[in-house]
């Protein structure tokens, strides 16, 4: 795989200071361009280069027919679910870097790393988003940059967007906000990189996936093991379709380093070092209740490699019903979790981007429930 290279855009920097749903406090330059989201999405193309996907270095026509060479496409182990959207994934490094991976679970990206992701509906292309990274410390503000391209009708041109319009080019199909975006990729840090991981990437299809970057040099530390199985999941299938899903699906806003971890104690993604079991997973470990242990005795009572230390409270209201577990063993009606992924109302999850339940998603839940 030749022609990793990227060229920062400078007038990525325009549009820098309002970041990603910032609250825009650093006036832009006097001869900056209007807002990308005064532009029509038919309207003629824009002299600015951002204005336009073209413009972000993933092809040199205005339709995007033809991806350029230098720029490789990826599919993840595990997908995000988007109401059924068809998509497809491009990344691209700077020539001659390499992806930090002295933390196999938080990988550290070169300054210049683009990735792109474009959502079609009955094959009627509808979004294609785009994430740079501007500068070094992945904790400064503003070190990455987000913005989404909504396809005209016509499907031969697109314009940013960063507003957040729904139900675009006749689909159901809503784009995020750029506050929308920061949201979800700002709560995994460092990184700020979804679906494009160790375990994302172990055995995955597409022209890009583990195997390949260590075979071209592109990690600074190569991970132990089987070749397309160096993090394999444990337990049954029903057990790797669960956890992979809460992997790709919740994982980026319940970890330790995400926000919301402060005021919700749940962890949903998997980590390199804590596969060895299914318990020893952190989703198993903080969501599922125990039932055989003592709460707060310090003891493994029935052997599952977990010791309750306490009973926390992990009840939820949804739609009026009270439910006491997240996760309750062969109980999926009373499992919390399970109802949020069941529910159209405002405590749904994932909470942004998806208005139809997703059926494979609840399907795999509920089996993994009942097999616990």
């Amino acid at each position: 795989m030749n022609g990793w290279c990227s060229t920062l855009l400078s007038c990525v920097v325009v549009f820098v200071s309002g970041g990603c749903g910032d609250n825009g406090t650093i006036p832009p330059p006097a001869d900056a361009p209007p807002p990308v989201d005064t532009v029509d999405v038919d309207a003629p193309p824009d002299a600015n280069p951002l204005a336009e996907l073209q413009g972000t270095g993933l092809c040199d026509d205005p339709g995007c027919q033809t991806i350029n060479a230098d720029i490789v496409e990826y599919e993840p182990r595990f997908t995000l679910y988007d109401d059924g959207a068809t998509k497809r994934r491009w990344m691209q490094l700077p020539a001659g870097t390499q992806i930090d991976t002295t933390n196999m679970d938080r990988w550290v990206f070169p300054v210049g790393t683009k990735f792109w992701k474009e959502f079609s509906q009955g094959g009627v292309r509808v979004e294609t988003r785009f994430e740079t990274k501007l500068l070094d410390d992945d904790l400064a503000v503003n070190s990455w940059f987000y913005v989404s391209y909504v396809w005209n009708g016509t499907q031969d041109s697109t314009v940013a967007v960063t507003n957040g319009p729904t139900d675009q080019n006749g689909t159901t199909h809503d784009i995020p906000s750029r506050a929308q975006c920061k949201d979800c990729h700002e709560s995994l840090t460092p990184g700020r990189v979804l679906g494009f991981q160790a375990i994302q990437l172990d055995g995955a299809v597409g022209t890009v996936n583990l195997e390949s970057l260590i075979a071209d040099g592109k990690l600074t530390t190569t991970p132990t093991g089987t070749a397309g199985a160096r993090f394999p999941l444990p337990g049954t299938d029903v057990d790797k379709t669960a956890l992979g899903y809460f992997h790709a699906n919740c994982g980026h806003c319940h970890n330790p380093t995400s926000p919301t971890h402060d005021t919700v104690d749940l962890e949903l993604l998997l980590e390199t070092t804590k596969l060895a079991t299914v318990p020893a997973t952190p989703a198993f470990k903080s969501a599922v209740r125990s039932t055989g242990d003592v709460c707060g005795d310090g003891i493994d009572n029935d052997a599952d490699g977990r010791i309750d230390n306490g009973c926390p409270d992990q009840s939820l209201t949804i739609d009026g019903v009270s439910y006491p577990d997240l996760i309750l063993p062969n109980d999926p009606d009373n499992s919390g979790l399970l109802q949020r992924m069941k529910t159209t109302g405002i405590r749904r999850m994932p909470k942004i981007m998806v208005e139809v339940p997703d059926p494979d998603g609840v399907a795999a839940i509920t089996a993994w429930i009942d097999s616990l």
